[in-house]
C-alpha cells in the first residue's frame, strides 16, 4: 500500500496577509492555511487535544494558540509547545502567487510509525488524555493491543526499582479484557493498562540490565537475594535458547519455596507468563528480568514471627504425597458440611493440617484450592466496609482480596507443575486464607454472612449505582460466563479513584471469572461484584500518617 496524495489550490499569497490564518479544504481534511513573517503554512485545522479549529484561535508570529485550552503550536511544523500531541502539518508550494497545497494520507505503516514516539512522549509524562487519542488512532492505523500494552510494558517495566509490580499484573488482565471489546473499543482496556503502567513509574530512571550468565544457578541467586545474579542467569538463559516452560518451573519453585509478599511474588509470576503469551515469547527479555528482580527483593513473609506455627506445619507436611494425591475429580471429594472452608474461615490458627489432611483424603490440592477461593469470597461477603474507615485497622478490603487472587495463581502454576513445589504453595494460600481473617480477630466489625439469594438483574449497573446487595444477588442469579463479562467491563469503567485500587477491582474480577469457571460456582463472582460496589476509602495518605504517629509516639510496629 502506498501513501496518497491530495492537491489542492487554496489561494493567492496576496490575499492572505501577514499574521492571517484561513481555513481551507483539501479532498476531504479541513486545512489551516498560516501566512506569518516566515512564509506560508498548512496544518490540519483541528486542535489534536479535542478537534476545535486553530483558525478561531490566534496566531502571534510563529505561535499558534488554540484558545479553547491554551495548548500552542509552532506554525511551520506544528509541533506542539504546550500542550501534548503536535498537529498534523501538510505541504505548501506557491507557483505564480497560487498557494498549493498537498495532503499526504498515511499508510497504515506509516501512520503507526508516526503515531509510536508520540504514545511514549504521552506515557512518559502520564498524559492520559493523549495516550487514549494515541491508542485509538494506533488501532485505527491496525496496532494490536498487544503491541500498544507492550510499549507500556517496555518503557515501565525498567523503572520499576525493585521489580514490577501492580501495574504490570493490572496490564496483563487489562489486555486479556480487551478480548471481550471489538475495534477502537479497546482503547478503554488498553488505556487503563498503560495508565496502571505508568502511574507508579513516570518521572524514574531506568534500571540497567546486568550482562546475561546462563551459568549462574537461578535459585541459589534468588534465595541469596542477588538481584543483579537473578536478573543475569535469567537474561542468559533466555538468550541461550532455553524452552519457555523451563524458565517458568525454576521460577514457579522460586516462589513456591517462600510466602513471598502476602502472595505478589505468585501473582506476578502467573501475570508475566500470561503477558509473554500474548505478546510473543521473543519479547521475554524484556520483561522476565523484573520479575526476577521483584521476586528476589520480595519479603519472605514465611520467615516472620507471625508464620512459625503455620511454618512448622508446612514444613512437616508430605509435600511429595499431597503432589501424587488424586484430583478431586477422579475421587468425587466435597467439602462435606462445609468443614474444610470453616476451618479456613474461623479456626483460631492456619488450619494447615486441615488442609494437608483434606488433600490426601481426596480433595486433591484442586479440590484445596477450591476451598480457599470459597473461603475468601465468603470474607469478603461479611466483610463490613465501614472497617476502611477506621484508621487503627492497618488492613483492608484490598488486603482481603489477595486470597482469591493468590488461589488463582497457585490453581495457574499447579495446572502447568504438579510438584511438591506447587503443592506447598497451595497450603500458602490456605494459611493466606487464615490471615484474611486479620482484621475480624482483632475486634473490627463484621456483617452477618448475607442470605445469598438470587434475583435476576443488571449485574453492571449495580456495580456502577454501588448497590452492593443487588450486585451480590445478580451476579448469584446470572449465567456465570455473561456475570463474569458484565463484572470485567464494570472493572474497567473507573469507579475506584487511585489506580491501586482500580488494578485491585480488575485482578480481583478477573481472578473470580476464572474461579469461578474452575469450581463451578458463583461464589467468586459475587464477592468480587460487592467489592467493586461497596463503599472504599482512598486511605492511603490518611492512613499512612496515621501509622506514622503511632509508631512515632510509641515505638511500636503495626499489630499483624
Amino acid at each position: 500500500m502506498t501513501s496518497r496524495i491530495t492537491n489542492a489550490v487554496v489561494g493567492r499569497v496576496d490575499d492572505l496577509a501577514v499574521g492571517d490564518m484561513r481555513l481551507a479544504r483539501v479532498g476531504p481534511r479541513r486545512i489551516a492555511v498560516i501566512r506569518t513573517p516566515l512564509g506560508v503554512h498548512a496544518l490540519d485545522n483541528a486542535c489534536p487535544h479535542q478537534g476545535y479549529g486553530l483558525v478561531t484561535g490566534s496566531l502571534d508570529g510563529e505561535l499558534i494558540t488554540c484558545q479553547w485550552h491554551n495548548w500552542k503550536f509552532r506554525a511551520s511544523d506544528g509541533a506542539c509547545l504546550l500542550g501534548e500531541e503536535d498537529v498534523p502539518c501538510h505541504r505548501v508550494d506557491i507557483e505564480d502567487g497560487e498557494i498549493t497545497v498537498s495532503v499526504t494520507e498515511p499508510t497504515p505503516a506509516e501512520a503507526r510509525a508516526a503515531l509510536w514516539p508520540s504514545l511514549r512522549r504521552g506515557f512518559d509524562r502520564l498524559f492520559v488524555g493523549q495516550m487514549a487519542r494515541d491508542t485509538a488512532r494506533l488501532l485505527h492505523a491496525g496496532a494490536t493491543a498487544e503491541d500498544i500494552v507492550w510499549a507500556g510494558v517496555e518503557a515501565a517495566s525498567p523503572r520499576e526499582e525493585y521489580g514490577i509490580g501492580h501495574g504490570l499484573a493490572m496490564a496483563a488482565d487489562c489486555l486479556t479484557l480487551s478480548d471481550l471489546y471489538e475495534g477502537d473499543e479497546k482503547t478503554l482496556p488498553v488505556l487503563q493498562a498503560l495508565a496502571g503502567l505508568g502511574e507508579p513509574t513516570r518521572n524514574r530512571p531506568d534500571t540497567p540490565l546486568p550482562h546475561p550468565d546462563a551459568s549462574i544457578d537461578l535459585g541459589k541467586a534468588i534465595e541469596a537475594e542477588d538481584p543483579d545474579a537473578a536478573m543475569a542467569s535469567t537474561l542468559g538463559q533466555i538468550h541461550s535458547g532455553v524452552e519457555p516452560a523451563t524458565l517458568r518451573r525454576q521460577l514457579v519453585e522460586a516462589v513456591g519455596a517462600h510466602h513471598l509478599g502476602y502472595g505478589h511474588g505468585a501473582i506476578y509470576t502467573q501475570k508475566v507468563f500470561e503477558l509473554l503469551d500474548r505478546v510473543g515469547w521473543e519479547r521475554a527479555p524484556g520483561l522476565l528480568p523484573w520479575l526476577t528482580r521483584s521476586i528476589t527483593y520480595a519479603t519472605r513473609e514465611d520467615t516472620l514471627p507471625y508464620m512459625r506455627k503455620a511454618m512448622r506445619l508446612i514444613e512437616a507436611a508430605d509435600l511429595d504425597a499431597m503432589a501424587a494425591a488424586p484430583d478431586r475429580r477422579d475421587t468425587g471429594w466435597t467439602d462435606e458440611g462445609q468443614a474444610l472452608r470453616s476451618a479456613l474461615l474461623d479456626s483460631p490458627e492456619a488450619a494447615i493440617d486441615v488442609a494437608e489432611r483434606a488433600v490426601l483424603d481426596g480433595a486433591g490440592v484442586g479440590g484445596l484450592l477450591d476451598t480457599v477461593s470459597l473461603a475468601v469470597s465468603e470474607r469478603l461477603l461479611r466483610y463490613d466496609p465501614a472497617n476502611d474507615f477506621d484508621l487503627s485497622l492497618d488492613f483492608g478490603w484490598l488486603d482481603i482480596t489477595h486470597g482469591v487472587t493468590y488461589a488463582r495463581a497457585a490453581r495457574w502454576a499447579w495446572e502447568l507443575d504438579q510438584s511438591p513445589a506447587t503443592a506447598r504453595l497451595a497450603l500458602f494460600t490456605a494459611f493466606l486464607a487464615h490471615d484474611t481473617g486479620r482484621a475480624e480477630r482483632w475486634g473490627a466489625r463484621r456483617v452477618s454472612t448475607p442470605e445469598l439469594v438470587p434475583v435476576a438483574g443488571d449485574v453492571a449497573a449495580a456495580v456502577l449505582e454501588g448497590r452492593a446487595d443487588d450486585a451480590v444477588a445478580h451476579a448469584l442469579a446470572g449465567d456465570r460466563v455473561e456475570v463474569g463479562e458484565a463484572l470485567a467491563r464494570a472493572s474497567l469503567a473507573d469507579r475506584a479513584s487511585s489506580w491501586i485500587v482500580a488494578a485491585h477491582v480488575i485482578k480481583l474480577g478477573q481472578a473470580a471469572r476464572e474461579e469461578a469457571a474452575s469450581i463451578g460456582s458463583s461464589l467468586p463472582l459475587a464477592a468480587a461484584a460487592r467489592f467493586a460496589a461497596a463503599p472504599r476509602l482512598e486511605r492511603f495518605v490518611a492512613a499512612n500518617a496515621a501509622e506514622a504517629l503511632d509508631f512515632v509516639r510509641t515505638g511500636s510496629p503495626p499489630k499483624r
